[in-house]
């Protein structure tokens, strides 16, 4: 498998992208996650996010034509460097005399591959599950309250990032999440290729999982800031015709086998 470097110097386009004034969009699903129920033993909810993309205009094809010529690499259609996401949330304690740890989990996907912690586990007994792309981090919630938060644009920047070091790029989700990496953000070989960071997959997918003790009820709602002209997020949202959004069919990674 070919091996990409992802290199930081677009940093500061980038930076001056996402200070572009962007009319936010709202995508706010109409089911919330629940756990803990009377009478149900879920602790864990899960939900699929689909970003409601639309078709890519030929021009817009031929260009990115163009670009994968030029690089030797696949570029995506929706890259990191066009929209900014972020996902805020309100979880209530509905427990009236227990205090709540709850957890969230974010992963995902982008067009090419969806990350799945597990795929990475050959033996339960002895190996540890891989982090999520972003979350994890414990929220005490009192009996009765309720909390609110958000995954910054910042965090699902770097979550995108991460999904495509831990793929394209073939590190370990550990190394890509826990490690810090400066002007080469993934391992070269003598064949490696060069992506610039301006190139890199967004994640037009997340896959958000609420973990609890109690009962737990979360609602939610993605916010993009769209920086493509025309805007790549359609206008109608999640009520748009389905005949006028990209349909994307990533692949779950499978990591290939360890060396013998």
């Amino acid at each position: 498998m070919r091996t990409i470097i992802i290199t930081s110097s677009c940093v500061a386009s980038l930076l001056t992208a996402a200070a572009c004034n962007a009319d936010p969009k709202y995508i706010a699903p109409a089911e919330s996650l629940e756990v803990g129920a009377p009478g149900s033993d879920i602790t864990v909810a899960e939900t699929q996010i689909l970003l409601p993309i639309r078709l890519e205009e030929e021009l817009e094809a031929e260009e990115r034509a163009m670009r994968e010529a030029e690089l030797g690499i696949m570029i995506p259609f929706v890259r990191r460097s066009d929209l900014d996401i972020s996902l805020e949330w309100t979880i209530r304690n509905l427990d009236p005399d227990g205090e709540a740890q709850a957890r969230i989990h974010i992963n995902g996907a982008n067009e090419y591959f969806a990350y799945v912690p597990l795929a990475f586990v050959v033996d339960p007994e002895e190996e540890e599950t891989p982090p999520p792309l972003a979350g994890d981090i414990p929220i005490l919630i009192e009996a009765g309250a309720t909390i609110s938060g958000v995954f910054r644009e910042d965090d699902l920047l770097e979550a995108a990032l991460d999904l495509e070091l831990i793929t394209r790029g073939g590190l370990n989700p550990f190394a890509a999440m826990l490690e810090v990496h400066e002007e080469l953000l993934a391992v070269d070989d003598q064949m490696g290729t060069v992506l610039p960071l301006e190139e890199t997959a967004q994640l037009i997918r997340l896959d958000v999982s609420l973990i609890g003790n109690r009962h737990l009820v979360m609602e939610y709602a993605v916010r993009v800031r769209d920086h493509r002209s025309p805007g790549l997020v359609h206008e109608m949202g999640l009520a748009a015709d389905p005949a006028e959004l990209t349909v994307f069919a990533p692949a779950d990674f499978t990591p290939p086998p360890p060396d013998a």
